[in-house]
């Protein structure tokens, strides 16, 4: 009998450029090339949690993070601004989009997220010269959110298999008004409107 063959890193980024493109394209959200293979190589490096968070003593993810590398960026030199700064993008775009569960019951909320990591990635095209990762983390920046969303939904379409992955779904929905959301929720038989006005309803 043949062995199976464990996919490498590469096989991962391949899989994960095809699911970016797929995704973006159901959405009509366009992309640099350089833009959606970051993404996937980010997905193929961090995809389990347990690479990517840095763990407490209670065994769950440690809230600080983010602090101490605001931190470190105050007091570091400019080459080491540049990784702390790409450090604090990636972590907000994999935390707000592909472990946005993370987040739930905790004072920061997804704006937070969005926020410091479109800043991140924004100050980060600032600093480097070359013209290709330069547009690439600018592209990153201002399309933050949507980005963010594109990977929640690749989370959401691998992990939605019972009712508690779709109540989560649906408060995840409630905090956005994503209509990306909405139609997911729609595909699972959950009816909601069109659009919301989160601010006004509160």
């Amino acid at each position: 009998m043949d062995r199976v063959k464990p996919a490498t890193y590469s096989d991962l980024r391949d899989y994960f450029t095809l699911e970016l493109k797929a995704v973006m394209e159901k959405h009509r959200l366009s992309a640099r090339d350089t833009s959606i293979l970051y993404l996937a190589s980010l997905l193929s490096r961090h995809i389990e949690s347990e690479r990517f968070f840095c763990w407490g003593a209670n065994g769950k993810p440690e809230d600080t993070l983010l602090t101490d590398l605001y931190i470190q960026y105050l007091q570091a030199k400019t080459e080491e601004k540049k990784v702390i700064l790409q450090r604090l993008g990636d972590i907000c775009l994999m935390i707000s989009g592909y472990f946005a569960e993370s987040i739930r019951r905790k004072v920061v909320d997804l704006g937070f997220y969005f926020g410091m990591g479109g800043i991140a990635y924004y100050n980060l095209s600032t600093m480097v010269q070359e013209s290709e990762p330069k547009g690439t983390f600018d592209e990153l920046s201002t399309k933050f959110e949507s980005f963010s969303n594109v990977l929640g939904e690749m989370s959401e379409r691998s992990g939605l298999q019972s009712n508690k992955d779709v109540l989560r779904l649906y408060e995840r929905w409630i905090t956005t008004g994503s209509d990306r959301l909405r139609d997911l929720l729609n595909d699972k038989g959950i009816p909601v409107p069109i659009k919301v006005n989160i601010k006004s309803s509160q």
